[in-house]
């Protein structure tokens, strides 16, 4: 299985799961931190020529505003 990165739209928090295409159609995945289903697949790169920051108020760590 895969892992998927999910970030919770109640909480802010950003989390990874393994999880099969199945349960995530069936929307059993929940945040890890509130419970939450409110909850948006992030799609990640590879970074590859990609800046440590991806925006102003980050600076490459967990950021709220961006999802790095």
């Amino acid at each position: 299985m895969p892992n998927y990165n999910y970030k919770c739209l109640d909480c802010y928090e950003n989390f990874e799961i393994r999880t099969t295409i199945k349960e995530m159609e069936n929307g059993k995945i929940l945040c890890k931190n509130c419970g939450s289903k409110n909850i948006k697949r992030i799609y990640k790169g590879f970074g590859i020529g990609k800046s440590a920051s991806s925006c102003s108020t980050c600076s490459g760590g967990s950021c709220t505003t961006c999802g790095n």
